[in-house]
Parts: structure tokens; sequence; C-alpha cells
């Protein structure tokens, strides 16, 4: 895939960060917008090979294996589906649906054309979370007892990230689910969940704008996501921990550093290099398209964080602990 061009659809803010990993990675992106103004100065800037005024236009076009979906969540089904038909291999951004039947249909779409399919859950990918992920699974913490994300800050949206049905919700089905998949990554399948809101603060978001989850999972260890666009005054400075029988884990929410304390001498390692893990993500893109071997994070993986934020809506909604449906 080294010489195969990549088709981005949408020239958003989050296309950026495809867009800039591709330029370092070599691989030739073609830019497609619905607006062609912006898909000519997305080219421009990140030295694209072509820009194109509509999303089925550049998904004809011979010289691109596989496309990148960055449209607002409603689209992501159909979007996916037009990559699919079109041939091609498919990344699309998180969440890979707003329900469970949408995402079934992406998943059973991709299977039947024997294409790639992968979520693009970068957090999987930055290397200081991986770094979490090998001290988990080698014992360097011993068994969890409690995985704690918090993810909060202040910020207003607009446009689509304000109606409810195009996002599926709010803050938790949108960044949350990063941490949401943390949340699993780390601590194992989740069983059930107990979510609340706190009174809202920006009225005019018909989701969520801040939820905390409480979440049982494996051996009796206890999980909670805090995450918030409405939090006013809290440092950038953010970590999660992983607290175990023998030690615990302070990572950057950021991933730019990591300490573990507990028995014998403290460890610090520092991340300088694709902290945010977009190169990685587009490298194992590109390996699972030339192995035909389903990438870490494929389709049924981005179902079940889904499965788990729907249960958190669900429980919000009826006040009461819900079990994750597999």
């Amino acid at each position: 895939m080294a010489s195969d061009a990549v088709v981005l659809l949408g020239c958003g803010w989050i296309a950026r960060r495809h867009a800039a990993a591709a330029r370092r990675l070599g691989i030739p992106v073609i830019f497609a917008s619905r607006d062609p103004l912006r898909a000519r100065a997305y080219a421009r800037e990140f030295g694209g090979i072509d820009a194109v005024g509509d999303y089925a236009g550049a998904l004809t076009d011979g010289r691109a294996t596989a496309a990148v979906v960055c449209t607002p969540h409603d689209r992501h089904v159909d979007d996916t589906l037009a990559v699919l038909a079109a041939g091609k291999h498919v990344l699309v951004e998180k969440p890979i649906a707003r329900t469970i039947e949408e995402a079934d249909c992406i998943i059973a779409a991709a299977r039947a054309a024997d294409r790639i399919l992968m979520v693009g859950e970068n957090v999987h990918w930055m290397p200081a979370f991986r770094r979490v992920r090998a001290w988990v699974d080698e014992g360097a913490l011993g068994s969890l007892r409690e995985v704690h994300l918090v993810a909060r800050g202040f910020r207003r949206h607009a446009g689509w990230r304000t109606a409810a049905a195009q996002m599926g919700g709010g803050t938790l089905i949108d960044g949350g689910i990063h941490y949401i998949h943390m949340l699993r990554w780390w601590g194992g399948e989740v069983r059930s969940v107990y979510a609340l809101r706190p009174p809202r603060t920006f009225p005019e978001l018909e989701g969520e704008d801040a939820i905390d989850v409480l979440a049982t999972l494996p051996g009796g260890a206890v999980g909670f996501v805090s995450n918030s666009l409405a939090a006013p005054g809290v440092p950038r400075l953010q970590w999660s921990t992983l607290t175990g029988i023998r030690a615990t884990c302070f990572a950057d929410n950021r991933g730019r550093f990591l300490v573990l304390r507990g028995a014998g001498r403290p460890r610090i390692k520092l991340f300088r290099r694709d902290v945010r893990g977009h190169e990685a993500m587009l490298r194992a893109f590109r390996d699972a398209i030339a192995t035909g071997k389903p990438p870490e994070t494929d389709g049924p993986d981005g179902r079940r964080d889904l499965a788990i934020v729907l249960a958190a809506y669900r429980s919000a909604a009826e006040g009461r602990a819900v079990e994750v449906a597999c």
C-alpha cells in the first residue's frame, strides 16, 4: 500500500490529524469534501495528490485502495458502505456508528466485501497507552483493583455536534468513547455500568455535556470514567490511574509520560514521538491491508466500545445499573 493513495472523506478538524500523519508516512492522499474549495485548501496545505468536490467521485479514483471516513457520526453508515461498495478498505473514525444496528450493518458489509474495516481509535495506538497495556500484561501492577479515567475540559461545541440525533448522544459517544475504549482495553470487558449526568451547563447541546460512569470489570475490579466538556478552570494536565495489588500507574492523558509507583523504585517513561498515535494507527491500517489480517481496533472492537456507551446512556435515563450487551 506504500505507493497507493488514500481518500480522506471529509475535511474537518480530525481530518487534519490524519492528513498530517499520512504526510509524515509518505502516504498519498486524495482529499474529498462537499465543499470543493475546502478540499483544495487541504490538498495545498498537506501536499495532497488531488482534491475532489464530492465523495462518490473521489471513491472512483483508481489510485486509491482505501479511504478514511472523517464525516459526522450520522454519515458513518452511508459513507462507510459507499467506500466498501467502491471496493476499498476503510478506516472509519470513532464511534463506528450511533447504534448497534448501524454498527452491525457496517461490519456485515465489510465481511461481504472482504475488505479491511478499522475503527479510528487512535488512543489504542498511542505509545504511552500501549506501554500501560504492556505493564498490565506483564503483571507489573499485579491484579487490577481500580481503573480511573478522567477527561474534563471546558469547550463549547457548534454545528452538528450540538444535535443529539447526528451525534448519537453527547460527549460520551464523541470524545468520551476514547476513555471507554481504554477502560475495557486496560481493565477487561465491562460487565455492567451505572451512569449519572450532572446538571447541564451548555443548553445548546441536545446531548449530555458531562457524564460519570461506574463500571464492573473482571475479577471484581472497579472502573470509573468521568467525561466533561463543562468543567471550567480544570488544568490542562490531567491523568488516568490504574491501581493493582502491587503498584499504581499514572498516565498523562495526552500520552507524554507515565509513572509507575509501588514495590521498588518508581519508573518514569517519557514519550515524544507520535504521542497521539495517528501515525501508528495508519501504519496498522496499512499492515492490515497488506496482510489481510484484521487490525486490533476492527469493527467488532468498535462495536464493543459503542455497546458500553449505549448501556451508560440507558443507565442514566433509567436510574439503574445496566448490563452491557455483547
